[in-house]
Order: structure tokens, then sequence, then C-alpha cells
């Protein structure tokens, strides 16, 4: 099986190029974790346990939307952007949000760990846009 799974990458890889492929993985991958694992529940106990402080906060939803719907429509324009040559302004936008998001988190003083997952994500993103 895994083999069909690398030979279906290599494929998306040579049809679209691997930063369009690493987009792809960073969306479905966000979106999986989005509709299906349910972070809150999902915490873990220690330095980055503050999951469900962070979901639970006034800044979670900025206008009823969530913060991870945002972050996933992010990902899912960046290879858009990437065509459409607006990949540096669409990287300052992410640069300016993973630093008033980390910032909030500071503030808030919980780390989520999927928070900084998405985070590390999308600063590779981030580098491929530039």
């Amino acid at each position: 099986m895994w083999s069909l799974v690398f030979l279906a990458g290599g494929a998306l890889a040579l049809a679209f190029g691997l930063r369009e492929v690493a987009l792809l993985v960073a969306v479905a991958g966000g979106l999986f974790h989005t509709l299906v694992l349910k972070p809150a529940g999902a915490c873990v106990r220690g330095r980055f346990s503050g999951c469900e402080v962070v979901l639970a906060s006034p800044y979670a939803a900025p206008l009823g939307v969530p913060l991870q719907y945002l972050g996933a429509l992010w990902f899912v324009v960046a290879p858009l952007a990437h065509w459409f040559g607006f990949g540096l302004f669409w990287a300052v936008v992410g640069l300016v949000g993973i630093a008033a998001l980390v910032g909030l988190e500071v503030k808030l003083r919980a780390f989520c760990l999927y928070c900084t997952i998405a985070h590390g994500l999308g600063l590779v993103v981030i580098l491929a846009l530039v």
C-alpha cells in the first residue's frame, strides 16, 4: 500500500511541482485535523497543553469565523497566489498572521501544539512562496 502512496506522491510532484504538493499536503492535513481530530480533545499535557485555553479565548473566532478556518483558507489560497504572481504578498500576510497568533499565545500564556505545528508549516509555505 505504501508503494502506491509514494507512487501517487511522485506522480503529483512531477505533474504539479514540489511546492504545490507540499501546499496540498499541508491543506489536507489541516482540514483533517480540524474536521476529524477535534484538537481540543486530543491535546497533550505539558508545555504545549494550552489548546483548550486558546480555543476558548475571545480571539479564537474573530468576526465569528474560527481561526483554523482562516488558516486553512490561507493554505488553500497560497498556491493560487504563487501561480498568479502574488506569492510575496501572500507570504507577508502569512508572516504577519503567524506573528500575531504567536503573540496571542504568549499573551494568553497558553501554547497549543497544533497551532505551533501549523505555524511551522506556514513558515515552510512562506519560504516556498518567496
